[in-house]
């Protein structure tokens, strides 16, 4: 299963670094900075970024590659983030640390124009990840360190405003273990890193 994930990763990353390459010679390219936070709730309304709803933060570059006239390309981001978990359990003295990251996302990319300067887009592709520091769990005996690597995928969609602005959520889907299998069966939460959610602002220069 592991074998398989990793080569699904490995397909992707030269599909997507194969369109890049295709489309580099009427391409536009763009960079950006890209902020956004992790989210519990995906739902689309004016709570959605309330401090209880906050799992974490995001925050890099990124940089886009689009063929004008198709509406199709590729996105690049570098993004730090630092995830909060907040796991305790007070008498069997459990302890999940919050997690920071280095997380590089490689995502083909559609955009559709409506009117004017409105837009929308949609993009899709796998991600690496490179632990900081945290993610470690421990009981009152032992410690169970975090993986340094790990790997998923990502899809989002959005509006984007101006020909500057973008304003997305996206979902996150981890494809590799957080732990190593010495680690005692205590739930998912573990073993891996929860699927989750996150609304992003991006602004292209």
């Amino acid at each position: 299963m592991k074998k398989n994930r990793v080569s699904l990763i490995k397909c992707l990353i030269i599909a997507c670094l194969a369109f890049f390459v295709s489309v580099q010679a009427d391409a536009q390219l763009r960079f950006a900075l890209k902020g956004g936070y992790d989210v519990s709730s995906n739902q689309i309304n004016k709570d959605i970024l309330n401090a209880s709803n906050r799992l974490g933060f995001q925050v890099g570059g990124t940089m886009e590659l689009m063929a004008p006239i198709l509406g199709l390309g590729g996105e690049l981001s570098v993004l730090y983030g630092h995830q909060q978990y907040d796991v305790k359990v007070g008498d069997s003295g459990y302890d999940l640390s919050n997690y920071d990251y280095l997380r590089v996302p490689l995502n083909l990319k559609k955009k559709f124009s409506l009117i004017g300067l409105l837009g929308v887009f949609v993009q899709a592709g796998p991600y690496v990840e490179f632990k900081i520091n945290g993610g470690d769990f421990k009981d009152i005996d032992h410690q169970y360190k975090s993986k340094s690597f790990g790997t998923g995928l990502n899809a989002g969609a959005g509006v984007e405003l101006l020909n500057h602005l973008e304003l997305g959520m996206y979902y996150r889907k981890a494809l590799t273990d957080n732990y190593g299998d010495d680690t005692p069966d205590f739930g998912d939460i573990w073993k891996k890193k929860p699927d989750s959610w996150s609304v992003d602002l991006t602004y292209f220069f």
